[in-house]
């Protein structure tokens, strides 16, 4: 009797390091936090080269925030203490950069998360660019203006079939989305465990903003 082989690894079983475990006191650690985003990005090679745009903008951002960081490590070891110190200083480059980064990231997970449901529900089909389309416009379109809501049209529209993706995600190999669609769930409810601590402290703070780019 021959015993059915385990899948491949995938993107997400793989991907390093992970987003780090939120402390006790709800801080998060800097470092493994833009480490583990930096990380995140390849995500985006695999989406298609128009998602570069995504990947340079988070990539970007990801440089602004070590650059406040490398400035006192010590002392910005969470980025909680990062921002509460940035908080008093007039149009920080850091608070900007976490907001933006937080915005595309959930719209990544989004999107992600819109696949895992269909699959779920049996409802999934080949075409993904309305959960991409959907994604955006929930997260990221009232923060921009005409302009780069047209480029976005054309990114979300790019996204690759399902099938295509599945097979991106597992390196061009073979693998099922049974696998694939749960360690993509353990990882993105990591990622959204951060991501709750910085809405929250951006809420508390009264650091959000609707100025379009």
């Amino acid at each position: 009797m021959t015993l059915p082989q385990p899948d491949p690894a995938n993107f997400f079983s793989q991907l390093s390091p992970t987003y780090p475990v939120v402390t006790p006191d709800g801080k998060v650690e800097t470092v493994m936090f833009l480490e583990a985003s930096k990380s995140f990005t390849q995500i985006y090679d695999l989406l298609g080269a128009a998602f570069y745009v995504v990947k340079k903008d988070i990539c970007g951002n990801i440089e602004k925030l070590y650059k406040t960081y490398n400035c006192n490590p010590e002392k910005y070891k969470y980025l909680n203490d990062m921002i509460c110190e940035e908080k008093e200083v007039k149009d920080s480059l850091a608070i900007e950069a976490l907001l933006w980064l937080k915005r595309a990231l959930e719209f990544t997970v989004m999107f992600i998360n819109g696949i895992c449901d269909e699959y779920t529900k049996g409802t999934g089909s080949e075409r993904l660019d309305h959960l991409a389309t959907d994604a955006y416009n929930i997260t990221l379109k009232k923060y921009h203006n005409w302009i780069v809501q047209n480029i976005f049209k054309m990114v979300v529209k790019s996204v690759p079939t399902r099938s295509v993706l599945v097979k991106a995600l597992y390196f061009g190999k073979a693998g099922s989305e049974d696998t694939l669609f749960k360690d993509s769930r353990v990882y993105t409810q990591q990622l959204e465990a951060n991501l709750s601590v910085i809405v929250q402290m951006y809420d508390e703070w009264g650091l959000n903003n609707d100025r379009k780019v």
